[in-house]
């Protein structure tokens, strides 16, 4: 991970206006920044699209005010600028990549992570986690995610992703997704979503999302 060029990014699209970071410690695998309100932890994501060869670094950007954890997501391609992926327009964008150096699936787990939140309608999308080390977001892989990933006996009826392509490079993906959150100090639930994203190689991809299930209490 590229710790400067990390640094710079997160002063420049994560922070709010007039943030100013007190404090910085870097080592070759994380780097964390303090401000007046908020530390943030930035870390390399185990997304796939950090496997994409066009891809130099993929980094998770965890804010943290307890009890309010909210997460970003910073893509370092080889050449360019980063993207801030947390904004609809750039994710928007990067859709144009899809079947052509970025899997349908890998596009998805983006999707799934950062905006499975309730309010997706603003410049900048703000996901919020239950904990530090919890994912603001799940892009549900197989059928029994419910039963076997997050165990939630209520949930609706869920399947894993699915992609086809048109002959000019048109395309439709379908998947669903999930946050996690606390309801109160012991009680945990769910918000549970079905997309369909379309796009192709000469525009930049559109969603659709449709809430399934909302408060969808897990078990104690």
């Amino acid at each position: 991970m590229d710790t400067e060029r990390t640094v710079e990014a997160i002063q420049h699209y994560v922070l709010s206006p007039g943030e100013t970071v007190e404090k910085t410690w870097t080592t070759p695998n994380w780097v964390s920044l303090r401000t007046r309100h908020y530390g943030y932890r930035a870390t390399p994501a185990d997304w796939a699209v950090a496997g994409q060869d066009w891809v130099s670094d993929a980094v998770r950007v965890v804010a943290s005010g307890q009890p309010v954890f909210v997460t970003h997501g910073l893509l370092f391609p080889v050449q360019g600028e980063p993207l801030h992926l947390n904004e609809p327009e750039v994710m928007a964008e990067l859709g144009r990549r899809v079947g052509a150096g970025l899997s349908p699936l890998a596009y998805a787990e983006l999707i799934g992570e950062l905006y499975s939140t309730r309010r997706i309608d603003r410049p900048v999308v703000h996901p919020f986690a239950a904990t530090e080390g919890t994912p603001a977001g799940w892009l549900v892989r197989e059928a029994d995610h419910f039963a076997r990933v997050m165990v939630a006996p209520d949930a609706p009826a869920v399947a894993p992703p699915a992609f086809e392509q048109g002959i000019g490079g048109e395309w439709t993906l379908t998947f669903f997704s999930h946050n996690y959150y606390f309801v109160s100090e012991i009680v945990t639930a769910v918000d549970v979503y079905a997309w369909t994203v379309t796009g192709g190689p000469d525009r930049p991809a559109a969603w659709e999302r449709k809430p399934l299930a909302e408060r969808l209490p897990l078990p104690v």
